[in-house]
């Protein structure tokens, strides 16, 4: 099986470059035959004795967080940050034999994940930071048990969208499962889908964009989205320990609320370092970013010039993509608007796609997630003409992820420029991740209303961090805001 943990193993720089003077002075002392044996012996055997133990929630230079309940009565957000062991598809194909596999040489992904909750005190938005990662390393899921969750979402959800989708089950796991280079992975093509799938390094090897994600890596993702929500935060799990007069209406009842969930999954291109959980401390190479969304929480990307990128698309009822999933019609009452102006699904909810929200489920109200990859990182090993390939051009600088209280509030950009300009103007040792999360929740108590909902922010430092050029796109605007909140126009 595989495993997850919210700690990684660090070895200090020092200690690094004791080794590898090491290795070096062997090497002039015994000459090249016999490196190998050192590197197996004072080399590698020093830095595994003085390994550091870092819970990645207090790592404030490589990953800070923040949230605040603002002016609600409750924080229903929640968030996670672990590191996950993942098999290889070679060893996921032998899994299917030994399902106790799990080699030494299983890659490590940083698993960052954000929940905005609505409904029952945050019971599924803390349900999904408390345990959702634990499944999603689970077991090796076969199509036959993705068909098979289908089957149990029909029986126990019922409804026609279910219906529809269980009778289309084979062409919906070619379309978003078995072919991984399709229009909703938007795997490194500009938004017109054109351009090379091909990446050459300096020395000629070729990186295939389109063979990020296998389709046994999106068949785990969707599986373990769709049966924790239907057995955890739905509670179908519990069935057979219910009482056998337990009514539908007390089953809403106590499996009430929903949530959002955003989450990043980085690992790095490097073969040599798949292993390695500190990869992403000291970046030198590419990274495969795999994004996974549902609902309308926001991640995203700022590039080397100060840029910022979306790497998400929202699930509103106002998208036309959500209206044609969900054969909706936008101008019928499923779709009105409340009291703020906003559009609703069923009267009732904000978003077209969540975990929980038993209600709206067997009218399609499904965790089913858009999953995107990226390649970004250190670009050195790229030939200068291959750097436009890349999505965001390499050398990116951090990703944000922000729940709605804060991007109802700041646009993408206006996020970025307060992320850079505070590091502009404190510098980089002051102003470090945790430094900078906490100023924008600040930001966002600060200009928030009175129905100001919930603010969290993680920023994930990422490469090219604090190379950005000293420009604030989005000053003026930010600085209006805060004189609007400072003249009592937040009432």
């Amino acid at each position: 099986m595989s495993c997850a943990q919210s700690y990684i193993h660090l070895i200090p720089s020092n200690v690094k470059e004791a080794a590898a003077k090491s290795l070096r002075a062997a090497g002039r002392a015994g000459g090249a035959g016999r490196v190998g044996s050192a590197g197996s012996g004072s080399g590698t055997g020093v830095q595994k004795s003085v390994s550091l133990k870092i819970h990645l929630e207090k790592f404030p230079s490589s990953i800070g967080h923040a949230t605040s309940r603002v002016n609600r009565l409750h924080n229903e957000d929640s968030y996670s940050i672990n590191m996950l062991r993942m098999p290889s598809r070679t060893e996921q194909l032998l899994a299917y034999k030994n399902k106790d596999l799990l080699s030494k040489n299983s890659r490590s992904v940083l698993n960052v994940s954000i929940f905005d909750g609505h409904g029952g005190e945050g019971r599924v938005s803390k349900l999904l930071a408390r345990e959702f990662y634990k499944d999603i390393v689970a077991g090796y899921p076969s199509e036959q048990d993705f068909f098979h969750l289908l089957d149990r979402y029909r029986k126990l959800i019922g409804g026609k969208y279910w219906n529809d989708l269980y009778q289309s089950r084979e062409q919906f796991y070619d379309k978003f499962i078995k072919n991984c280079n399709t229009k909703q992975e938007l795997v490194l093509f500009g938004a017109d889908q054109k351009g090379s799938r091909m990446i050459f390094d300096k020395w000629g090897n070729i990186i295939d964009k389109t063979s990020l994600l296998t389709d046994l890596e999106r068949l785990r993702l969707y599986y373990s989205f769709l049966k924790f929500d239907l057995e955890k935060c739905c509670g179908f799990d519990d069935m057979e320990s219910l009482p056998e007069n337990f009514s539908a209406e007390e089953h809403l009842k106590r499996y009430s609320g929903g949530s959002t969930a955003s989450s990043i999954f980085l690992s790095s291109y490097n073969n040599n370092l798949k292993t390695d959980d500190s990869f992403f401390i000291y970046p030198n190479g590419l990274f495969k970013l795999v994004v996974t969304q549902v609902g309308d929480t926001k991640i995203i990307i700022c590039d080397k010039n100060g840029i910022a990128h979306p790497l998400t698309r929202l699930h509103h009822p106002t998208s036309s993509r959500e209206s044609k999933r969900l054969n909706m019609d936008v101008k019928k009452e499923e779709e009105e608007a409340d009291s703020f102006g906003e559009k609703r699904f069923l009267n009732k909810f904000a978003n077209t796609r969540s975990f929980g929200d038993l209600v709206g489920k067997k009218e399609g109200l499904s965790s089913e997630p858009d999953i995107y990859s990226y390649l970004v990182g250190n670009t050195e090993q790229l030939p200068h003409s291959e750097r436009s390939k890349l999505q965001f051009g390499g050398d990116e600088c951090f990703i944000c992820m922000v729940t709605d209280g804060v991007s109802d509030i700041l646009s993408d950009q206006e996020i970025v420029d307060l992320i850079t300009s505070t590091v502009n103007m404190r510098g980089l040792k002051t102003a470090n991740p945790q430094y900078l999360a906490e100023e924008v929740v600040k930001f966002i108590e600060a200009v928030g209303d009175r129905h100001a909902d919930n603010a969290t922010c993680i920023i994930l430092r990422l490469p090219n961090w604090g190379s950005w050029p000293t420009i604030d796109r989005t000053g003026a605007e930010r600085e209006e805001k805060l004189m609007g909140s400072s003249k009592g126009e937040r009432a």
